[in-house]
């Protein structure tokens, strides 16, 4: 198993407040490997790509909106080459139709032929709506990935267990087209789920990480309530898993 790094989402608030101390504080906490988050402290690609090097950093995969990959490819890709950036990934969407996410499937497809012209990916991130919304008995998923085989899948394995699929089996699906994870938990909490540090919540995360291909990059990320505490508290169960 690759050495887990963590998605910048999970401490928004302090990379909004110090973008560059947190970065600091991750690189002391022992990260080496960050996935970006659309908040980049206003620097410029080669600013970034210096900040991160001086931290002993890496930012292989970006989370991004699909629009200025449609609108300015050449200038977004200029700036992920530059950065370091391997992997683009596409992290939220909702639609209410079959045919509304087959038109996105159409756009991602575009947009990952696009991509790999320029030796980069382009990934669909999860969240557990797509394992719930159905259309003929398939998850959205499911159809979203079968309709865009050049995308990749950046699968989220907590949304996966909320979503009342089995992480692994997922893993395992999409064991060649997989290209990053986010390693997460939760637990049911009222209605809904909270996203807690790894270990502490209800995803069979042991299975998981037995489940990894080997090559996979592993994100810890936590959607709510995620703290330079939790990411400790998560890189610790990850030592003791010992997988």
């Amino acid at each position: 198993m690759q050495e887990t790094g963590i998605q910048l989402y999970t401490l928004r608030e302090q990379v909004a407040q110090d973008f560059l101390g947190t970065l600091d504080a991750l690189a002391q906490a022992g990260i080496r490997r960050v996935e970006l988050a659309r908040d980049y402290g206003g620097l410029s690609g080669p600013a970034l790509r210096a900040v991160l090097d001086e931290r002993g950093l890496s930012a292989p995969s970006a989370h991004l909106a699909l629009e200025p990959l449609e609108d300015d490819l050449e200038a977004q890709v200029q700036f992920l080459q530059t950065v370091g950036v391997r992997h683009a990934v596409y992290p939220y969407h909702r639609a209410d139709t079959e045919a509304e996410w087959l038109a996105l499937a159409a756009r991602l497809e575009r947009v990952a032929q696009a991509l790999a012209a320029h030796g980069l990916t382009l990934s669909y991130h999860n969240h557990d709506h797509e394992l719930t919304q159905t259309f003929g008995g398939r998850p959205v998923l499911d159809l979203l990935l079968e309709a865009a085989p050049s995308v990749q899948a950046e699968l989220d394995v907590a949304w996966i267990y909320a979503g009342g699929h089995d992480p692994v089996t997922y893993l395992r699906r999409y064991a060649g087209r997989l290209p990053l994870v986010h390693l997460k938990d939760v637990r049911r909490e009222g209605e809904g789920w909270q996203t807690v540090a790894l270990g502490e919540g209800e995803v069979p995360l042991h299975q998981v990480l037995s489940a990894l291909p080997a090559e996979v990059l592993p994100y810890y990320e936590q959607d709510q309530g995620g703290t330079l505490d939790t990411l400790r508290r998560s890189l610790g169960y990850l030592k003791t898993a010992s997988v």
